[in-house]
């Protein structure tokens, strides 16, 4: 099915057809997207707040698959932060929509984050065994851990230069590569992990995340070009079934094939 690309300055009329549900939401997580980001801390008319909120609320309107997941909001303001709200809308449907990137990441299943998980913690298995076996025996999550960093596609998560360089790749490459960056900024950091006085089982959350912080443009592309690591981490999500499953949301969706939507112009009329 076709979806019509555009978004419109009436809030209201956006809002139109959204459950208070999905309503309270969006609203609730506006100004939890960085906070302290002056553009995003306040409901100040000349701030990027009104024009995240028109975006969410179209998304959830126009593709109602999607709705409105947590992480969506981080993924919107970082493209608000780099291209008009028209291009931004755009790239976020596209972002969230096309198999390859995210679509199944946030649709009430979830199914490209299940995989997305499997594959990730075979890819730890199989690149850092000793890190992973330190990290089940400290107790720490990694799967749940994760779901943020997926969720949210590394935004607020990786320094935004890094953010921005994984993104590159993953509209050349797909979704691998999220499971790639992560993978080879832990690789970055395997050792300092494994000393003896790193304390694991109390870094579930900001411990591994600042493994991620650290993780700047250059160290994480030097990471991602070993080869065996790519290799690795590609048939982890080969495994995982990561591809099909965002194929497959396509024919749950009642769509028909995958239309390219690499450009920054508007999708052409089907038919």
């Amino acid at each position: 099915a076709h979806v019509e690309v555009g978004i419109s300055r009436s809030e209201t009329e956006e809002a139109s057809g959204l459950s208070a549900a999905q309503r309270r939401e969006v609203e609730q997580d506006l100004l939890r997207t960085f906070p302290e980001h002056a553009l995003f801390s306040s409901h100040a008319r000349q701030g990027l707040v009104p024009p995240l909120r028109r975006l969410l609320l179209c998304l959830a309107r126009q593709v109602p698959t999607v709705g409105y997941c947590q992480g969506i909001n981080f993924i919107a303001a970082f493209l608000l932060l780099h291209a008009d709200e028209g291009t931004a809308f755009e790239l976020l449907v596209a972002l969230t929509s096309q198999a390859a990137l995210l679509r199944g990441m946030h649709t009430a299943d979830m199914p490209a984050l299940h995989a997305a998980h499997a594959a990730l913690l075979s890819s730890f298995e199989q690149s850092m065994p000793q890190l992973m076996a330190r990290l089940r025996d400290d107790g720490v999550p990694l799967r749940e851990a994760s779901t943020q960093w997926l969720l949210c596609a590394l935004v607020d998560v990786m320094p935004p230069g890094a953010v921005g360089r994984v993104w590159d790749l993953m509209f050349l490459d797909g979704a691998r590569v999220l499971l790639r960056s992560i993978a080879a900024a832990f690789r970055l950091h395997e050792a300092a992990l494994l000393a003896e006085h790193a304390d694991l089982a109390d870094s579930a959350d900001g411990g591994l995340k600042a493994v991620l912080r650290a993780a700047t443009p250059r160290l994480l592309s030097r990471a991602m070009s070993q080869q065996e690591l790519t290799r690795i981490c590609d048939e982890a999500a080969g495994s995982a079934g990561l591809g099909e499953v965002m194929a497959a949301t396509r024919a749950a969706e009642g769509g028909g094939g995958e239309r390219p939507w690499w450009g920054l112009s508007p999708a052409p009329p089907s038919g």
